[in-house]
């Protein structure tokens, strides 16, 4: 498979999925009669079923993005269905082209927003922008105010550019810029919570431009089920991969050892005189220098996975395969992270014209290495932590060996044995 074929399915796997599959059923649910009748109470209840539950557990996993993202959806899936069937006309118009407007802008600005918490004074100065939009678009439903608010709906242009979209050209307009900015971040970087409000963005402007609301109501069912899905996605990577590296954590590290077949190689990585390394460079240079052996070791070859396993360690996992075929490519992995330069920020020290000397920050090319140590279940079922103890054990001995090599445990009965004999593959 050609590079840009590869680039083409890795764009469209960030852009369609798993919002993509909602608006599907959403639709599969529309076509086979399912929640299709306005008038069923339940269909006008289910929007608030799937928004309600997602504010709880965006609340509880203190995911704020995606809590504020809801709660818009919510306020204005409220005002729609609540509010605007008890108003006049002109008000009811007014408020919701500015519910069409603001929807899809708030959601855009939720992509650029930090997790900053919910009751904390970031989370509150949230709730208060969110309060004042409330109070700015009751203004606008005032009868005698509401007919100043034609602006809202335009039109600015041909009408014949925007008939198709069923929305006011302003919200038109608002739709398409955050969706073109969304698109655009999926494209550069894959986020679960940009997916989810992209996704959302959709789902919404299908709602808003549905004549029917009970069609109305199942695809906003389907935005608040993107930001959930989104929702869970971010915990469940939260939880299984190391934020700094971006490797899967020593959690999945633990599910993956209980998954392993009887005949397996582990391998453990350790960075050479990392402290060393921080007090010379500091932790910024030493956080660079764990990304960049990280980056590696997620490429090795071999059918290993890598795993951030705490500190400057990494653990490697070979299902199915014997140590004497995977030390090669170990031992070409270490040769390639100690070939690897990169900058970082250090000190120097350099005379002044007066003959005194200051210290001077200057940028340095520099490197690190690794050392390695591998054993193997043999197939004699031990326990992975027995595995993982002779694995540290070779480590060790890499060390001793002058580090940046690789050291492999062999001969006796296998790891269970109290000193397995050491054997050294390669030295730099």
């Amino acid at each position: 498979m050609s590079l840009r074929s590869n680039i083409l399915i890795k764009g469209a796997h960030r852009l369609l999925l798993p919002g993509s599959l909602l608006l599907v059923f959403a639709v599969l649910l529309i076509r086979v009669g399912i929640l299709a009748d306005a008038d069923f109470r339940v269909v006008r209840l289910v929007p608030f079923a799937v928004l309600l539950p997602g504010l709880v557990l965006s609340a509880v996993f203190r995911r704020s993005v995606i809590f504020f993202a809801l709660l818009a959806v919510a306020l204005s899936q409220t005002a729609a269905s609540i509010i605007v069937p008890r108003l006049p006309a002109v008000s009811a118009h007014a408020l919701m082209s500015a519910i069409a407007i603001l929807l899809p802008l708030n959601l855009l600005v939720m992509a650029f927003l930090k997790e900053r918490g919910i009751i904390s004074p970031p989370g509150r100065r949230r709730l208060v922008a969110a309060a004042i939009e409330v109070v700015a678009i009751a203004v606008l439903c005032i009868p005698q105010l509401a007919s100043a608010a034609q602006w809202l709906e335009g039109p600015y242009f041909p009408e014949k550019f925007s008939a198709w979209s069923r929305l006011p050209q302003p919200a038109l307009l608002a739709f398409l810029l955050a969706a073109a900015a969304l698109v655009g971040l999926l494209l550069r970087r894959y986020s679960a919570v940009d997916s989810g409000l992209l996704w959302a963005l959709f789902a919404s402007w299908i709602a808003l431009a549905s004549k029917s609301n009970a069609r109305a109501a199942v695809f906003v069912s389907a935005a608040g089920g993107a930001l959930i899905v989104a929702l869970l996605e971010t915990s469940y990577k939260m939880a299984y991969h190391d934020e700094l590296t971006q490797l899967p954590s020593r959690r999945a590290l633990n599910d993956a050892l209980m998954k392993l077949p009887e005949a397996y190689t582990v391998a453990m990585v350790d960075v050479d005189h990392f402290k060393k390394f921080n007090d010379t460079y500091g932790h910024q240079a030493g956080d660079q220098a764990l990304r960049l052996v990280a980056s590696r070791l997620a490429h090795i070859a071999g059918g290993g996975r890598a795993y951030r396993y705490g500190g400057e360690e990494f653990a490697v996992l070979f299902p199915g395969k014997p140590p004497d075929e995977v030390v090669v490519y170990l031992d070409r992995m270490r040769r390639v992270i100690e070939q690897s330069r990169f900058v970082v920020r250090g000190k120097d020290r350099r005379k002044r014209k007066d003959g005194k000397s200051r210290i001077v920050a200057v940028k340095k090319e520099t490197n690190v290495t690794v050392s390695i140590g591998v054993a193997s279940s043999n197939g004699n079922h031990a326990s992975p932590s027995e595995v993982l103890r002779v694995a540290d054990s070779a480590l060790y001995r890499a060390k001793t060996k002058g580090r940046n090599c690789t050291v492999t445990a062999t001969g006796g009965k296998g790891p269970e044995t109290a000193r397995p004999s050491m054997r050294v593959i390669g030295v730099s």
